[in-house]
């Protein structure tokens, strides 16, 4: 990286390099696409437009990010993320994006180095005010699994409530099953998840699962029979993928739709949205 640090005095300016998809979404939410000079591997990019892709956060591709002269980097806060080597290619800004509050005040400041202020204070209002809204009483308890893979069963990842979809999950009616924050990783045995025995389990599917795909995590889920959800069929797969960045409004009213079935006296179970 230091045989790069040269180059990094030929920045030009609007040129902005992001490397993580919740902010390129962002960005592109603030109305700031043009500004975009490349993005990460992972960033989804709206239909027609085309940009570099220069790695990750975790494996920039330093060499191509280097020869784009970048005016500023936007990297989040991940573990592992490559932010001091990055710095030596150009100004570098780290955004936090793992907590509710984190991803507001995030918001807001990345609205100030686009220069998009006002736009990102609505933004940032819009997400406060709807991920803030505390379940009701009595509501269920629910699992909210990232993926599940049928052909690994054992391996159960799950949405911890300290985080951007934790809130997401309260703010669409439903008590995390996990009541503790979690600093490690999301990471249940099959035998945790017997003990903890949700009243509903809630799948966020993988990029572009077909229905089948949708199909099999539920099939493969209700083979855990001691769980209350499976008794009751009180299993769903959410509509859409995780999401991000500003989208966790959409998948906030997908998640809060999926808890209302689920919660029906008779519900539909099994439901693939």
């Amino acid at each position: 990286v230091s045989r790069l640090a040269a180059k990094k005095g030929k920045a030009s300016s609007g040129r902005l390099v992001s490397l993580a998809p919740a902010i390129t979404e962002t960005v592109i939410a603030l109305g700031a696409l043009e500004q975009l000079g490349a993005v990460s591997n992972y960033c989804v990019l709206p239909p027609g437009v085309s940009l570099p892709r220069i790695g990750s956060s975790l494996t920039p591709a330093f060499e191509a990010i280097a020869g784009l002269h970048p005016s500023l980097i936007l990297c989040d806060d991940s573990a592992g993320s490559k932010q001091r080597e990055l710095t030596a290619l150009a100004r570098t800004e780290i955004f936090p994006w793992l907590t509710l509050d984190e991803v507001v005040s995030s918001t807001r400041r990345l609205g100030q180095v686009v220069g998009k202020a006002p736009e990102a204070a609505a933004l940032a209002g819009r997400l406060e005010e709807r991920l803030s809204r505390p379940p009701p009483p009595g509501a269920p308890r629910a699992l909210l699994l990232l993926s599940y893979d049928p052909d690994r069963p054992a391996e159960l990842w799950f949405i911890r409530p300290n985080s951007l979809h934790g809130a997401a999950l309260a703010a669409a009616g439903a008590r995390n099953a996990i009541e503790h924050d979690v600093k490690g990783l999301p990471q249940l045995s099959v035998e945790q998840l017997i003990r903890l025995d949700p009243d509903q389990v809630l799948i966020i599917p993988t990029p572009g699962a077909s229905a089948e795909n949708k199909r099999r995590m539920l099939d493969s889920f209700r083979a855990i029979a001691p769980l209350k959800s499976v008794r009751d069929d009180r299993i769903g797969v959410v509509a859409g993928t995780q999401a991000v960045g500003p989208s966790i409004l959409q998948f906030t009213d997908a998640l809060t739709e999926l808890v209302r079935e689920l919660n029906e006296p008779h519900p539909a179970g099994g439901i693939i949205q």
